[in-house]
């Protein structure tokens, strides 16, 4: 598809993980398309809505959620690295621009965008 972007390692397990039971077509359009991200599962609706938390929410499942081996992705770069992703709040994480956190075993993320004041932040737990 003409405009799609490379998606990386972290954000194509993601997608396994997370979307696989959207429709191929769905993703190439909202998610893999020019200027998609793999939050637009959740902006477009492309999950249904009780699947997933939103806002303050998601805020406190993530501060609850053991940490321990979760990993983590920024899509744009960032000055200051990351603390050990077992120290992450959901505060802290609202200071960057954009943070994807998976656990280890694939059982939850939690997802901040750049557009916090429109969209997210989301927690997903399989």
């Amino acid at each position: 598809m003409a405009g799609n972007r490379k998606f990386s390692a972290f954000e194509t397990e993601w997608l396994r993980r997370f979307a696989a039971d959207i429709p191929k077509k769905d993703i190439e359009t909202y998610v893999i398309g020019f200027g998609g991200y793999i939050w637009h599962v959740f902006s477009w609706e492309l999950l249904p809505t009780d699947s997933y938390l939103k806002g303050a929410a998601a805020m406190a499942a993530f501060d609850a959620a053991d940490k321990t081996g979760a990993v983590c992705f920024e899509p744009f770069k960032e000055d200051a690295p990351l603390p050990a992703p077992e120290s992450l709040t959901a505060e802290l994480l609202e200071q960057r621009v954009e943070c994807y956190v998976m656990a280890g075993d694939g059982s939850w993320s939690y997802i901040t965008t750049h557009e916090g004041d429109l969209c997210g932040p989301y927690f997903i737990r399989k």
